[in-house]
């Protein structure tokens, strides 16, 4: 795997769950919380899949969203990544992974949202969110585009 496609990988599956895509919009909003990667009912193809992952969101006291990810890659490194974004398509910026950026979201319902995930202005991925009905799963679907081949993951998430 080329050296760029390992430093995507970690950046690109943190945010697919990208909340990105949910708004933290008040106290009542499913996407709020904390979130930890089922990795046993999440699957990986032409990615590697995380030791762990657990994802936290909130909204600042401006009303934007914020995301912190605390992952354990598949080689045990750590990385801290985080955002502070709107749902409204725009790109904001993404820190703590030199494969992303930015990434933009947009809220399709109160429970769902999709987005995309940029370097350098390019996107590089694409994601979708959504929250169960009873607020205790979050699924992300991610696609990914890798030396000329297509990754995806779908990540479960468990609201702690």
């Amino acid at each position: 795997m080329k050296s760029w496609a390992k430093l995507l990988l970690p950046a690109l599956l943190a945010f697919v769950a990208f909340p990105e895509l949910l708004p933290a919009q008040s106290s009542s909003d499913p996407v709020l919380g904390t979130w930890t990667l089922n990795v046993a009912k999440s699957t990986y193809k032409g990615l590697p899949a995380p030791q762990s992952e657990t994802r936290t969101y909130d909204t600042t006291a401006e009303g934007m969203d914020h995301l912190i990810i605390h992952r354990v890659a598949a080689d045990g490194t750590t990385s801290t990544e985080e955002t502070t974004f709107k749902t409204d398509g725009k790109p904001y910026a993404f820190s703590g992974n030199p494969a992303l950026d930015s990434l933009d979201a947009t809220r399709v319902n109160d429970r769902s949202g999709h987005g995309n995930l940029m370097l350098h202005g390019k996107r590089v991925g694409r994601y979708t969110l959504a929250v169960s009905k009873d607020g205790k799963k979050l699924t992300d679907t991610l696609t990914l585009q890798i030396s000329g081949k297509t990754a995806r993951a779908v990540r479960v998430f468990d609201r702690q």
